[in-house]
């Protein structure tokens, strides 16, 4: 399965990376301390075969006679450290440590040259040698003697192990210590696309307009493309808002004439025609009403406006409608609630809702905006009329829906509250109020 995270990708990658780069190094610093440590084993024979050659001397008859040895371990039966002296016909010597041993290393047929060798002792010790033949008698009757030194390389193996031991341990913790980086590399090397995710929510939720600072060299190009897009969609909207707001104008004006050419016919007498005609136009009107005011609805922009500053503008506009019996307007809003709608469109939105409200009130309006336990907003907008069936609630807030022919309007005015509330994501509900008539409630959760 592939791996959608950027972040993931990299860190795999530095894993990788880290473990084929760790064990090249271990495997390379593996063989050369095992080759070091084999040299100075060598060396120290070396020393020892140099040592020999010096105590090496013959006694009446030609046998060899070799002095001991300072290092003690020649002399401690199977210590690991041998020596032996071989000549042709002659009886070998062999370290004390040896006991009743022997080496079997290869016979030399040149003089001086050192020769290593690695062979297993009569006791199953893996030994490391190193071996000299010295020219020794007349030049009428020259003999060779074959001096060799061994040790045993369970010592060079125990020593490279524990280097390899206590060398992947470090290696471990480099490793872990190097992903830790990495990571953290990682994160900073992403931040950017990060702050760049929350720029583009902020402009996403209107508080800015554009993605602008803040941002490395590397990442700006693509600002600068969102930037654009931004400019032409902002553009491509306000032409469209501006096409359709032509269109619908173009309509009313041909819309009124049929209008009058509909009265013409009723009064020459023909009045299911004109009756066809005022239905079509008034099905047609309201469409163009509901278009013009979704036209008119701005986009939303995660702004926070003041409530009461319209609610008031709005209650005493609505006060000056007529009506045969005077109404008890109540308001019920603090300073400081706000809404996430634009002042324009609240405007729009309390208005219907008040207008529809004085149109069926006995006596009392009541507008009001509270804040839930929740953190729920909701503005709400009551009455004290007759109400409305729960049956016939569902209705209300569709194109052109009068429960009342009789009363005045087109039945656009909930239809278009209830855009506006879809529009900027809040919640539209009609329900009955304690006051005995219609309850219209608008509820939405605040963007952080």
């Amino acid at each position: 399965m592939k791996l959608r995270s950027l972040a993931a990708r990299l860190v795999l990658l530095a894993c990788l990376s880290f473990a084929v780069a760790l064990g090249t190094i271990s495997f390379v610093l593996s063989g050369q301390f095992s080759r070091y440590f084999e040299d100075r084993v060598y060396a120290e024979l070396g020393a020892h075969l140099d040592q020999l050659t010096a105590n090496l001397s013959f006694d009446d008859v030609g046998d060899l006679v070799v002095s001991p040895l300072l290092d003690p371990r020649f002399e401690a039966p199977f210590s690991g450290l041998y020596w032996q002296a071989q000549r042709a016909s002659h009886p070998q010597v062999v370290s004390r440590s040896l006991w009743t041993g022997s080496l079997d290393v290869p016979p030399l047929s040149d003089a001086g040259a050192l020769v290593r060798s690695a062979f297993g002792s009569s006791l199953g010790e893996p030994l490391l040698a190193l071996s000299r033949a010295v020219r020794v008698g007349s030049e009428a009757d020259p003999s060779l003697v074959q001096l060799t030194v061994a040790v045993d390389q369970t010592e060079v193996q125990r020593a490279a192990m524990g280097f390899q031991a206590t060398m992947m341990r470090w290696m471990a913790i480099i490793f872990i210590g190097l992903i830790l980086a990495a990571w953290v590399q990682v994160k900073l090397g992403l931040a950017p696309l990060e702050t760049l995710r929350r720029k583009v929510e902020r402009v996403r939720g209107g508080k800015d307009r554009r993605l602008e600072g803040g941002l490395p060299a590397e990442v700006m190009p693509l600002a600068d493309e969102v930037n654009e897009l931004l400019d032409l969609h902002e553009i491509t909207v306000a032409q469209a808002r501006e096409r359709a707001s032509n269109l619908a104008h173009g309509l009313k004006t041909p819309l009124t004439i049929m209008n009058t050419i509909a009265r013409d016919l009723r009064n020459e007498g023909q009045g299911r025609a004109a009756e066809e005609i005022d239905a079509q136009t008034a099905s047609m009107s309201h469409f163009i009403e509901r278009e013009l005011a979704r036209v008119r609805v701005r986009t939303p922009g995660g702004i926070a406006t003041p409530a009461l500053p319209v609610a008031k503008k709005m209650l005493a506009a609505i006060k000056r409608f007529p009506r045969e019996e005077p109404l008890t307007w109540q308001l019920d809003m603090t300073d400081g609630f706000s809404t996430p709608f634009d002042a324009h469109d609240l405007s729009e939105l309390l208005g219907n809702q008040l207008d529809n409200a004085r149109k069926w009130a006995k006596s009392v309006v009541r507008l009001s905006g509270a804040v839930q336990p929740d953190g729920t907003h909701v503005l709400i907008v009551e009455d004290d009329g007759r109400g409305v069936d729960k049956n016939q609630r569902a209705k209300l807030g569709q194109r052109g829906q009068r429960l009342d022919p009789s009363a005045q309007g087109s039945g656009l005015g909930l239809a278009i509250c209830a855009d506006l509330a879809t529009h900027y994501g809040a919640a539209f509900e009609i329900g009955r109020s304690e006051l005995g008539g219609l309850k219209i409630s608008v509820s939405w959760r605040p963007k952080d």
